[in-house]
């Protein structure tokens, strides 16, 4: 897909988002990282340039979308990386169940433009639960769920395999401007009988990372990602980040 191809259409989800009568709840981010990563699994092999727009309501319902480039790798053996865009949709609902515990509800479009045969729609909830301690804590636990795991079979076009990812993380406010982030997550599912299918095996992930923000939005954010698979390397990963609002 030609860059132009991919722009036009993001520039018209923009617009259309932007039209909306209440913007006190629209904001965005760009940014770029020295790898991109995801679920412990390196999605471009260097640097990646990422941004997100996101409009949320008093309601509790949001929805959102996030871009990044990606570098997959030759599954097909034809010499050509598979996919180079990743942009993906999501929509959700969260809400307060008390005062320290909340819940999100949602689902997730996985999109990959010039190869479509690794689309994934995943539903996802989650809870939270807010500690007040020294260092204030917000705990999470999250489910995702999907039929189709498409970007981790071999053969995505004529497989059908389902897949669940759970993880936890704790975000630590150990300053006003400064939290620290350790998270593991574990994906399973029919996807990952490795023997039956191809491909890969059950994974755990494990990250831990550290964010300062500074003013006007801007935030630098330092990442230490690992995978327990086999020639998948651990990573040290730097992000900056500016988020503003419409």
């Amino acid at each position: 897909m030609q860059f132009s191809q991919f722009v036009k259409p993001a520039v018209l989800a923009f617009i259309s988002v932007y039209s909306l009568s209440t913007h006190a709840g629209l904001t965005g981010n760009v940014g770029v990282v020295s790898d991109y990563y995801a679920r412990g699994l390196d999605q471009t092999g260097g640097v990646s340039v990422q941004g997100s727009i996101d409009y949320s309501h008093s309601s509790g319902f949001y929805f959102g979308s996030f871009a990044s480039n990606v570098k997959w790798y030759d599954k097909t053996g034809d010499g050509v990386n598979d996919s180079d865009i990743e942009w993906d949709f999501y929509t959700g609902y969260n809400s307060k169940l008390s005062d320290n515990l909340g819940f999100d509800v949602g689902l997730y479009f996985l999109n990959y433009p010039n190869q479509t045969k690794f689309n994934t729609i995943e539903g996802y909830a989650s809870l939270n639960y807010a500690l007040a301690t020294k260092y204030p804590t917000v705990v999470s636990a999250k489910v995702n769920y999907t039929p189709d795991r498409n970007a981790y079979l071999p053969d995505p076009k004529n497989q059908d395999e389902s897949a669940w990812y759970v993880t936890t993380q704790a975000d630590i406010k150990l300053k006003t401007d400064l939290t620290l982030t350790p998270q593991v997550g574990y994906a399973f599912g029919d996807t990952f009988d490795q023997k039956r299918i191809g491909g890969l095996d059950e994974f755990l992930n494990y990250s831990i990372s550290l964010t300062k923000s500074f003013n006007d939005g801007f935030s630098a954010k330092f990442s230490y990602v690992g995978v327990d698979l086999d020639n998948h390397d651990n990573k040290v990963i730097l992000a900056l980040n500016k988020s503003f609002s419409f």
